[in-house]
């Protein structure tokens, strides 16, 4: 079982992390598309820590011994969703770039050469 203490720790971070997202967001500094998934995140651990029953609960669903194990699996799983989101907007960014460059080469080859104005 989850001692007080522990229970107090895992709150008042999770909670720290959910103000962070928030604030970075407020700044502009984090992408609304993305806080999406930080919220999740962040309202998932103290969802766990304020419901530590529905994640011994879930442990024992999925054949976990011990919920470090669940909680361990679970940010695993998570760091695994993240990784691919952020390999699908590097993609899209690549292809974007690529299809840039390639609209300059065609306006610069287009210009006429006498005048050297920058594009």
């Amino acid at each position: 079982m989850i001692t007080p203490r522990q229970m107090w720790a895992s709150f008042i971070i999770s909670v720290c992390l959910v103000v962070m997202i928030l604030r970075l967001v407020q700044r502009g500094k984090l992408d609304i598309a993305y806080c999406w998934l930080w919220l999740v995140i962040g309202l998932g651990i103290v969802l766990c820590v304020t419901q530590y029953r529905w994640l011994v609960r879930f442990g024992s669903l999925i054949g976990s011994l011990t919920p470090t194990t669940t909680v361990f699996l679970t940010g695993l799983l998570v760091v695994l969703v993240l990784c691919l989101q952020f390999s699908l907007v590097i993609s899209a960014q690549r292809r974007q770039i690529k299809r840039l460059t390639q609209q300059l080469a065609i306006l610069r080859a287009s210009r006429p050469q006498g005048g050297e104005a920058k594009v």
